[in-house]
C-alpha cells in the first residue's frame, strides 16, 4: 500500500483536479460488503481499490444489492458492551427522572445527582444520552420490562422541554464539555446571581452615587456646552495640548454605557432564558462545587423563534453576572463584553452557535492608552538625548 501511495504521489496534479476527485469520492456509493467479512474480527478491513464509474451492468446491480444487504445486516447487529461499566436504571414518569440501580463507569463524575440516601437520579436528557450511546439499560417503574430507545425518546423528550434542547445537550456532551441544567431551565425558574450581602449593599450604594454623579455631569455639560455649528469644523479655536482633550470634545453622539444600565434582574421570556451551564473539561470538576460556568447557553428553534429583540436581550443580560469587570483588559471587554451568552440555534437538527455580548464601546477609551504610550516614548527619547 505504501508503494502504491508513493506512485500516486509522483503523478502531477492539475489545478482543480483535487477538488473534483474529492467531490466524486463524496458522491460515490459506499461498499458495505466489507462489514460482512469482519464477523468476530476486531481489526478493521484494509482499504482496497474503488470503482468510480458504474457501467449499469448486472454485475453492478448485484454488487449494489450485496452492499445494501450487508449494510442492513450491520445495522441490525446487536451492540454489545462490557458489563463492568454498564448501567441499569428505572424510569419514573411522575418524577420525570430515572433512578440508577448500580452506578458504574466515569459518567457520574459530571452527570446525575444523589439524594440524602445516596441514590443517584438522572435527568431526562442524561437518560436519553446514556441509552442512546448504549451505556445504560432503562426499565419501567415496575422493573419488569426494558424500555427501548424509541420508547425512551417518547418518554423523556417532553421532559427535556423539547427536542432542540436535547440535541444541544448531546452535541456538547459528545464534544467533551460538562453540561448541567441552569436554574432558568424551567419556565418557573429564574437564575439568581450569587453575591454576598455586603457586596449587594455596596453595589446599590455605588449605583446610586454613580447615577447622581452622571445626572450632575450631564446637567453641567448641557449648561456650559457651546452650540455646534451646522457646517464647518466641530472643534475650532482654543489651545489643545493633548489628543485626549480633542477626542473628548468629539464625543457628541450618545452611546450605550454598561455603567448606566439597570442591574436589577428582569423577568425573561421563553425561550430566551439560559438552559444549560457549560464548563470546559477538567479533572478537578466537582458536581457539589462546580464554580462559575465557562459558557451559558440559550436554545432556540430556528423554525419557530426569531432572534431576540433589544428588550429581550437586555432582560436576558440582567439575569447574568458580570463576566469581565474592570480588572480585565480592554481587549477582553471589547471582544467578549462585560456579560455574554451563547445562543444555540437548532435548524432541522443542524446546530449553530451565536455569541451575544454586552459591550460598551464608548466606555473603552483606547486613545488614553495610546496617548500614555506615546507620552512614555517621548520621555524615554528625551532621557536618551540628555
Amino acid at each position: 500500500m505504501d508503494d502504491l501511495d508513493n506512485d500516486y504521489d509522483e503523478v502531477p496534479v492539475t489545478p482543480g483536479q483535487g477538488e473534483q476527485e474529492n467531490a466524486e469520492s463524496d458522491d460515490e456509493q459506499q461498499d458495505w460488503r466489507m462489514l460482512a467479512a469482519i464477523g468476530s474480527k476486531k481489526s478493521l478491513p484494509k482499504r482496497g481499490e474503488k470503482e468510480y464509474e458504474p457501467t449499469g451492468s448486472a454485475s453492478d446491480r448485484n454488487n449494489l444489492d450485496e452492499s445494501r444487504q450487508a449494510m442492513y445486516t450491520a445495522l441490525n447487529g446487536e451492540r454489545q458492551h462490557t458489563s463492568k461499566v454498564h448501567i441499569s436504571g428505572i424510569w419514573y414518569p411522575h418524577l420525570r427522572k430515572a433512578k440508577v440501580l448500580v452506578a458504574r463507569g466515569p459518567h457520574f463524575k459530571s452527570i446525575g445527582k444523589a439524594d440524602s440516601s445516596g441514590v443517584i437520579w438522572l435527568l431526562p436528557e442524561e437518560v436519553i444520552y446514556l441509552v442512546e450511546r448504549g451505556s445504560m439499560s432503562l426499565y419501567n417503574a415496575r422493573g419488569d420490562a426494558k424500555i427501548s430507545l424509541q420508547a425512551c425518546y417518547a418518554a423523556c423528550l417532553g421532559a427535556c422541554q423539547g427536542q432542540e434542547r436535547y440535541l444541544v445537550y448531546a452535541y456538547l456532551k459528545r464534544l467533551g464539555f460538562i453540561v448541567q441544567r441552569a436554574t432558568t431551565f424551567d419556565e418557573s425558574g429564574e437564575e439568581r446571581i450569587v453575591q454576598k450581602p455586603d457586596s449587594c449593599r455596596i453595589q446599590r450604594i455605588w449605583k446610586f452615587l454613580v447615577q447622581k454623579f452622571d445626572s450632575f455631569c450631564t446637567g453641567l455639560r448641557l449648561a456650559i456646552a457651546r452650540k455646534i455649528p451646522s457646517f464647518g469644523p466641530i472643534i475650532c479655536g482654543g489651545l489643545w495640548r493633548s489628543y485626549d482633550s480633542i477626542y473628548k470634545e468629539l464625543q457628541i453622539i450618545p452611546f450605550y454605557s454598561h455603567r448606566g444600565s439597570d442591574l436589577t434582574p428582569k423577568s425573561t421570556v421563553a425561550p430566551f432564558r439560559v438552559a444549560y451551564n457549560v464548563w470546559k473539561p477538567r479533572p478537578s470538576f466537582k458536581k457539589s462545587n462546580p464554580g462559575e460556568p465557562d459558557f451559558r447557553v440559550v436554545v432556540v428553534n430556528a423554525q419557530k423563534d426569531k432572534m431576540p429583540t433589544p428588550a429581550q436581550t437586555g432582560a436576558l443580560f440582567s439575569t447574568l453576572p458580570v463576566f469581565h469587570d474592570s480588572t480585565s483588559t480592554s481587549q477582553q471587554r471589547l471582544r467578549e463584553g462585560y456579560k455574554n451568552v451563547i445562543i444555540g440555534v437548532v435548524d432541522y437538527g443542524i446546530i449553530s452557535f451565536i455569541t451575544l455580548g454586552d459591550v460598551s464601546f464608548g466606555d473603552e477609551h483606547i486613545y488614553d492608552r495610546h496617548a500614555a504610550s506615546r507620552l512614555s516614548k517621548h520621555h524615554t527619547t528625551k532621557k536618551r538625548q540628555a
